[in-house]
């Protein structure tokens, strides 16, 4: 581990002998990410087991969606338009799994290997650029982006994920590499001290440095190998995804197990920090005996860019953090008139600037409301791709996609906006404003 030192990570990961993680009954297969229609293998009431597919792709059906567990299925939940949310199920006492033959990725056809994460839920975790679509099976990627580096709020290091599971990483990379007719990219910490990245074969290895966005894929991507029209083939997954790839082709089992990180000031203090759990996991063992007193907002994912959550709800299919913060239950009076010397100001507002060395009481405060675009080389302080954010963004809501696209549209995902919307004084959504544009952008240019 790069970032803390041996044993206080295994404390972490364990959350100490005060403040273990409550076993879970349930456990969910999230579907929120995925804005694709769904036909249902299983429904409520059957059993399944471990790895078995409870669901498939409409628009492709040969992309299998697997069962996170063992058990029953008690609840298939919907949204609005009976769109697929979540698939509940309640975890036997003792979990079956789905064990399919082992294969050796460098003695199979490519075929053949991407049959097997096709059929193993393994594809529906890699991600198509540009549009970050899921990745076509039938389109050969130019190159293969793998993002082995962390460093937005609460998620744990890289590093964590593989950690006694090396040589799963590398059958993983083997298998990716047998995939692509060009480079796999493994961008990793540059102080890592991970031998599983550093001595990674077959593949060609970068590294990174910086505040956070440095682990953004896109940023990667851009400096790489930078997209240069919608018809480009990019794929892009994490160091966790590699490491379940790897152990689907080799061990022929769907693996769940994740390290996440739990934090945020609405907690106890004392009950936070890395720990390990399985794709899945319900909030509410999450938040047993861990919340801070008054009301709190739960986010599944880190605070700039994870989702509302509630105490029934579950880790989000890309989640590698929880977070909890206090709402906001009022609005301090004349606060603009106010020195804020407790105050975060990345424009220098407040009294208290934005100092680097010093605890901010976050809550979901806007501290005002919306309001036009006001200063656009603020968003450019902290935006490090080569794109003007401001301009993005006028581009997409005026629906000119054509401009959007000259500025960078297809370069970019929403993920891309959350801390230049963190920083905005407009309060706007970045984020879903370039979701909207990336959406109608690939229905005009893809059809």
């Amino acid at each position: 581990m790069s970032d803390l030192p041996k044993g206080k990570v295994q404390l972490l990961i364990l959350g100490g002998e005060s403040a273990p993680l409550r076993a879970p009954t349930e456990i969910a297969l999230d579907l929120k990410p995925f804005e694709i229609p769904f036909t249902l293998i299983a429904k409520a009431g059957d059993k399944v087991k471990k790895g078995a597919p409870i669901l498939a792709d409409k628009n492709e059906p040969r992309r299998l969606f697997v069962s996170p567990a063992a058990g029953t299925i008690t609840e298939v939940r919907r949204g609005l338009k009976r769109v697929l949310q979540e698939i509940v199920i309640a975890l036997d006492s003792e979990e079956e799994e789905v064990r399919l033959p082992p294969l050796n990725p460098n003695q199979v056809e490519r075929a053949a290997l991407l049959t097997r994460l096709l059929e193993g839920g393994a594809f529906a975790h890699i991600r198509n650029r540009p549009f970050n679509f899921l990745a076509n099976p039938d389109k050969t990627p130019r190159s293969i982006f793998i993002q082995a580096v962390e460093s937005a709020p609460c998620v744990p290091p890289a590093e964590m994920q593989i950690e006694g599971e090396e040589k799963a990483f590398q059958a993983g990379l083997n298998t990716l590499c047998k995939l692509t007719d060009g480079p796999v990219h493994l961008v990793y910490h540059a102080h890592s001290s991970a031998r599983a990245f550093k001595d990674a074969q077959g593949v060609q290895k970068h590294t990174v440095e910086g505040p956070h966005p440095i682990s953004a894929p896109s940023l990667h991507i851009q400096v790489i190998d930078r997209i240069q029209s919608p018809e480009d083939v990019i794929w892009s997954l994490n160091a966790h995804d590699v490491v379940m790839i790897g152990k689907l082709v080799t061990e022929g089992i769907y693996w769940t197990d994740r390290i996440i990180g739990i934090g945020g000031n609405g907690m106890d203090p004392h009950k936070i920090g890395y720990f390990k759990v399985r794709a899945g996991f319900p909030i509410r063992a999450l938040i047993s005996g861990r919340l801070a007193h008054g009301t709190q907002r739960l986010i599944s994912g880190d605070p700039l860019i994870g989702h509302q959550v509630s105490e029934s709800d579950f880790l989000g299919f890309n989640d590698y953090a929880f977070t909890v913060i206090p709402e906001n239950t009022h609005r301090q009076f004349l606060h603009f008139f106010r020195l804020g010397a407790d105050k975060y100001s990345c424009s220098g507002a407040y009294l208290s600037g934005h100092l680097q060395d010093r605890f901010y009481d976050f809550t979901t405060s806007l501290h005002g409301e919306h309001r036009p675009f006001i200063d656009s080389t603020l968003y450019q302080k902290v935006q490090p791709l080569q794109i003007p954010t401001m301009l993005l963004c006028k581009a997409v809501l005026a629906e000119d996609y054509d401009r959007a696209a000259e500025l960078g549209l297809y370069e970019v995902v929403p993920e891309d906006f959350a801390l230049t919307t963190f920083v905005d004084p407009s309060k706007i959504d970045m984020p879903g404003i370039i979701r909207k544009g990336l959406r109608e952008y690939a229905k005009e240019v893809l059809g």
